[in-house]
């Protein structure tokens, strides 16, 4: 039996074929990005410079945070400045985020075009650079909601109120155990998770 030689096909027909598997695989990726409840907008955006000091932090999500979520704003010395929080107005969102979801087997997209606040006052601006602005919940589907904004603050240094004292709570008990499988948010907001590109651009 006459065995038949095989040539390697030319140098441009291999570099099609990689071209081609390329763009399939930034067409479809192996895992959708399925997270529920993510961040779609920040107040001051991400990676930007605020000139003025702000009275809060607004972070938008794509359903409401819980009502035990975790939120602080740390600032460049590692001390927090946030006062509380609280949920507010939603506003319709000017770029919707797409979620997926998967049902019987196959990832659905799903579009959602309002944004749920939680306001987080900031109680004084103590010196220029950057701040983070890290957050922890739950959502509705039980998946960990977690991430951090940082911004750099150029504006002018404002004092701290009266018999201000920086808070030192921790994550309730409660979510930590529903997000334990995601961890927290480290001191200074080192959290992981996606911040959306300039707002908190949804991934």
């Amino acid at each position: 039996m006459r065995l038949m030689a095989v040539t390697a096909p030319p140098w441009w027909a291999r570099i099609a074929v990689i071209v081609v598997l390329a763009a399939i695989g930034l067409t479809f990726p192996a895992t959708p990005a399925h997270a529920h409840g993510q961040l779609a907008l920040s107040k001051p955006l991400a990676n930007t410079i605020v000139n003025d000091p702000l009275q809060n932090v607004e972070l938008y999500f794509t359903e409401r945070p819980a009502p035990h979520a975790y939120f602080a704003i740390t600032a460049p010395g590692g001390g927090r400045v946030d006062n509380g929080w609280s949920g507010g107005q939603p506003i319709r969102l000017d770029k919707p985020v797409q979620e997926f979801f998967l049902l019987e087997g196959r990832w659905e997209p799903r579009l959602y075009h309002t944004g749920f606040p939680a306001v987080v006052p900031v109680a004084h601006w103590p010196v220029q650079g950057d701040y983070v602005a890290s957050y922890l919940s739950v959502a509705s589907d039980g998946e960990t909601v977690k991430g951090s904004v940082t911004f750099h603050y150029n504006g002018p240094t404002t004092p701290a109120p009266a018999g201000w004292v920086p808070p030192a709570n921790e994550p309730d008990p409660a979510l930590l155990a529903q997000t334990s499988h995601g961890g927290t948010p480290g001191p200074g907001g080192a959290a992981t998770g996606s911040a959306p590109a300039g707002a908190g651009a949804p991934s």
